[in-house]
């Protein structure tokens, strides 16, 4: 069986909840990731991300230059551990509509599971590397 910890993205983004949203987005598109860790002091207290925004942007809820990334961010509500496989992260996410995982080994953050990742493993497991 596959690992999480095989897949997933080392390197872990955040932000600060007084930050303006829109920095936050800009961070997102800037290295070409879907959300953000939240961050407040050393611990990781939720998640934004681009699709949390654009739903409150299109459905004309926020301003989007004013907006602090509090207001629209989500409780951390679900981890996995580095050590748990593919079909856990992928029932975690079907059953819970997510497309982002913070990851753990021994209760500290250490990555972060995305579709994006899923689709590198599925890619792997089948030998495709073009479409």
């Amino acid at each position: 069986m596959s690992k999480i910890g095989d897949f997933m993205s080392t390197t872990i983004y955040y932000v600060n909840p007084d930050e303006f949203a829109s920095k936050a987005v800009e961070k997102m598109y800037k290295n070409n990731i879907g959300a953000l860790l939240v961050k407040v002091g050393e611990e990781y207290v939720g998640m934004f991300t681009k699709t949390d925004w654009m739903l409150h942007v299109l459905r004309g809820e926020c301003d989007p230059k004013a907006m602090k990334v509090s207001a629209l961010m989500t409780k951390l509500k679900y981890t996995i551990d580095q050590d748990q496989t593919i079909a856990e992260a992928c029932a975690l996410m079907e059953k819970n509509h997510i497309r982002h995982i913070p990851v753990k080994k021994e209760n500290n953050v250490v990555g972060m599971f995305s579709v994006k990742d899923l689709e590198k493993y599925y890619l792997q497991l089948h030998k495709k590397t073009d479409f």
